[in-house]
């Protein structure tokens, strides 16, 4: 059985923000979502979907202004910074020039960088530490976890613990506990991994869309 989602991660240079992920699935209400009553207002996602689960661009300015931006103003407040920030990001479609157009009015001391084309296994920073930390540590082992819990002393095959013990409710829970651990030193780290990182009257944060697991 196949399912697919992507997540897009940010976080500052500083590593002591981690900006509410923005999850993209294939359904917008979910059959699980009734069946555990959920709240998508209360996930620690934000939650948006499209037929082929993919981050848009319209998803994508959507989570700047509704979530990137507000967080990183009131960080900057609450840290007594300059209100000036810097989005760097990858070439990807959903990214395309001019995005800085799409902002709200009040979001305009944010300014965006785009990493050269091709070049995102080397320089996104998201991707030396935070997405192979995430997948196949912190998640990762939480499904393990879930799996032996459930499978100790029983006779359930790891098919029939799929089928009727994990859906995407228990795939947000496990989200939920993966992104809470992920340290702010494994932030920093990834940046320092790149390159060398000068915040001087503002701060640097970067984003990429991953998914935990796949196809």
């Amino acid at each position: 059985m196949k399912d697919r989602l992507i997540l897009l991660f940010c976080a500052n240079a500083s590593g002591d923000l981690k900006i509410k992920p923005l999850l993209v699935y294939h359904s917008e209400k979910p059959w699980a979502f009734k069946k555990h009553k959920v709240n998508k207002e209360q996930l620690s996602v934000l939650w948006q979907s499209n037929p082929k689960a993919w981050v848009t661009r319209l998803l994508f300015v959507q989570w700047v202004n509704v979530v990137f931006g507000h967080a990183v103003k009131q960080y900057l407040v609450d840290n007594n910074l300059p209100l000036t920030a810097m989005l760097l990001t990858d070439c990807a479609l959903a990214h395309p020039p001019g995005l800085e157009e799409d902002l709200l009015e009040d979001l305009n001391f944010i300014k965006v960088m785009f990493l050269p084309p091709n070049t995102t296994p080397l320089l996104q920073p998201m991707d030396q530490q935070v997405i192979p930390n995430f997948k196949k540590k912190l998640y990762t082992r939480e499904l393990f976890r879930r799996w032996f819990e459930r499978t100790d002393r029983s006779s359930l095959t790891l098919h029939e613990f799929w089928r009727e013990h994990f859906d995407i409710v228990s795939c947000l829970q496990i989200i939920t506990i993966a992104c809470a651990r992920l340290c702010c030193e494994t932030c920093l780290r990834c940046f320092c991994t790149c390159t060398r990182v000068n915040s001087v009257g503002g701060d640097c944060f970067l984003g990429e869309d991953h998914g935990p697991g796949g196809d």
